[in-house]
């Protein structure tokens, strides 16, 4: 299934279609709470929960980082004894973590799991972000890996000095070109059990990549972002049901749903530069950045995006033979 908020502005705040915050708000407005990844005022990154529709963008958009879950299990289990509706969100391996907590489910519990890649470490971005600060000029205050406000509905970001905020582009970029690359990630990423059509969450969420597959045939298809929806449980059926005021959904074959997301069917592919990245996570970031965490410069890349659109793809061949 693939599905777009209706809510314009929670749209423009989600990496893709905004699947988690329709969800996220259909709890919240029956008096539930929302569990998921958020940055603190250092940019660490860790489960929180909310409980105003105020707060859930802090919630929304993707953090390429591992979340410190922290005691969010134990909140869940508080809530759920208080009687509580309770929404979990994050990486397939948590919400196996938080089944295994609770020992039991409950229909008062909903979970969200994401079509994840795999995760780096916390002290890796803290370096980077820093060593960013550093580059600029300025402390960085906020930091988002996908934002719409440059590039639309892209792999494109930005971050903010507390009054100007300026983009990444993720080729670009040393911390999340190697994130892109799979070069990043935690060891056991490499061979994760949860890395296949089994899903854990009653939801799983991610970019709908069939976007083109589907324009033209799905009225609401739109660059301002479109989320695949996976519904695994009966309960995710319900609550789908409940929707409608909140998101335009349609179902979608499974093979055009789930293209471009791979990780759906096997895990990310272990990169041997994975170890000496991590080997050498000491060094001053400058230095590990320009050894192993490789990226385009600007200027190239620049270069390579005009001969793209200005040379035939037999001429743009051509050159690339001879250059190798």
């Amino acid at each position: 299934m693939i599905l777009q908020d209706k809510d314009e502005k929670s749209l423009m705040e989600s990496t893709s279609g905004g699947a988690f915050a329709c969800i996220a708000r259909h709890i919240l407005k029956r008096g539930g709470a929302v569990f998921g990844a958020a940055y603190d005022d250092s940019l660490n990154v860790s489960h929180i929960a909310v409980t105003d529709i105020a707060d859930l963008p802090k919630l929304q958009g993707s953090k390429y980082v591992s979340s410190d879950l922290k005691d969010s299990y134990k909140r869940v289990k508080a809530y759920l004894k208080d009687g509580r509706r309770v929404l979990f969100s994050g990486t397939p391996c948590q919400i196996a973590g938080l089944k295994s907590f609770l020992g039991e489910d409950s229909d008062m519990l909903l979970t969200v799991d994401l079509v994840c890649h795999g995760v780096p470490s916390q002290k890796l971005f803290q370096k980077y972000i820093r060593w960013l600060g550093e580059k600029k000029g300025f402390p960085i205050k906020s930091f988002c890996f996908r934002s719409k406000k440059f590039y639309g509905w892209s792999l494109g970001g930005e971050y903010f000095d507390g009054k100007k905020s300026y983009a990444i582009n993720p080729d670009c970029d040393p911390y999340y070109a190697a994130f892109l690359r799979g070069e990043t990630f935690r060891k056991s990423c490499y061979s994760c059990k949860f890395a296949n059509m089994n899903r854990e969450g009653d939801f799983t969420v991610g970019d709908f990549w069939g976007f083109y597959n589907a324009k033209g045939t799905v009225s609401f298809a739109s660059q301002k972002g479109m989320s695949l929806l996976l519904v695994n449980s009966s309960k995710g059926l319900e609550t789908l049901k409940q929707l409608e005021n909140e998101a335009n959904a349609v179902p979608m074959d499974l093979d055009v749903t789930c293209s471009g997301n791979w990780n759906l069917y096997h895990p990310s592919v272990f990169k041997p530069i994975r170890d000496e990245i991590y080997a050498n996570i000491d060094q001053p970031f400058d230095e590990l950045q320009k050894k192993y965490l490789h990226h385009e410069e600007k200027f190239m890349y620049y270069v390579r995006r005009l001969r793209r659109k200005l040379l035939p793809q037999k001429i743009r061949n051509a050159l690339n033979r001879l250059r190798h």
